[in-house]
């Protein structure tokens, strides 16, 4: 006869083992891979929305809770699976005498990765919040000695978790901020004109924006009363794009090649910044 577990065996015996040891941190069990993904939801979710399905042998609300913050339930559903897939291959390590790397640690992380940052773009994140999750996901945040050669037994790549986290941090957050110029019928490439972009938008008060975009009108020239004020605009932004990229050769070859030269070099500085700032 086949037992029934929660949601999974792999997630049943991972909350036992969290249930078990939370109130000794310091335990090698607390800080084992299992614990640490019970302890990255509760972190996410909240701690009641992880353990009151369990109590309430709920499993539809369990899955259902990851799915709070955008979170696709077909991932959630993977995600599940995969902590499964962790849990028999690490069976079948203990069993051997070389402990192999398992797949799905990385798989797994990833996905936690994935709920985190869309908890980010919809709620209000604390800077301890955040450093307690970049610990949990074995960055060089984590201070844990278990968990710390764990992750050397398991990653190959000691940097690929954080530079993933802030790959989506930032994917998300230029996602959020061109949502909000959306939400405020606002023209993004107007905006350029007087100072606002994307890494700055999102700063901004709605009156500002709104200031903002009434200077943007203001310096095309565009009556922002009439109903045909947007594709006015972008009209004029696209004559005046066509100006610049007639006027942008000086007529001298040498002075051109210079020109080119020191856009080039601009863009790669750029690229450069971009990169640090990401990874």
């Amino acid at each position: 006869m086949k037992e029934d577990y929660f949601v999974n065996i792999a997630i049943e015996q991972a909350i036992k083992l969290y249930l078990s040891c939370k109130n000794d941190k310091k335990s090698i069990t607390y800080n084992c891979f299992l614990v640490v993904i019970i302890r990255a939801l509760a972190l996410i979710y909240g701690e009641t929305d992880i353990l009151n399905p369990y109590y309430l042998n709920n499993k539809v609300i369990f899955l259902s809770n990851m799915s709070r913050y955008g979170m696709n339930k077909s991932d959630v559903a993977v995600f599940k699976d995969e902590i499964l897939n962790y849990y028999e291959f690490e069976i079948k390590n203990n069993r051997t005498e070389i402990t192999k790397v398992n797949p799905y640690f990385l798989n797994i992380l990833k996905y936690l990765i994935d709920m985190f940052a869309l908890k980010r773009k919809i709620t209000s994140v604390s800077f301890d919040e955040e450093e307690e999750f970049l610990k949990l996901i074995y960055t060089n945040h984590t201070d844990n000695e278990y968990m710390l050669a764990y992750s050397k037994l398991m990653n190959n790549n000691p940097n690929f978790n954080e530079k993933y986290y802030y790959s989506k941090i930032n994917e998300l957050d230029v996602t959020k901020e061109f949502n909000k110029t959306i939400s405020m019928n606002l023209n993004l490439e107007a905006l350029n004109y007087v100072g606002v972009n994307l890494s700055n938008v999102n700063n901004l008060s709605n009156e500002e924006l709104a200031s903002a975009k009434s200077a943007a009108y203001k310096y095309f020239s565009v009556d922002s009363t009439k109903a045909s004020r947007d594709e006015e605009l972008a009209s004029k932004i696209a004559a005046l794009k066509k100006i610049n990229e007639k006027t942008i050769t000086s007529g001298n070859g040498y002075v051109d090649i210079l020109l080119l030269m020191s856009v080039i070099v601009t863009s790669l500085s750029v690229i450069a910044i971009i990169a640090f700032t990401v990874f």
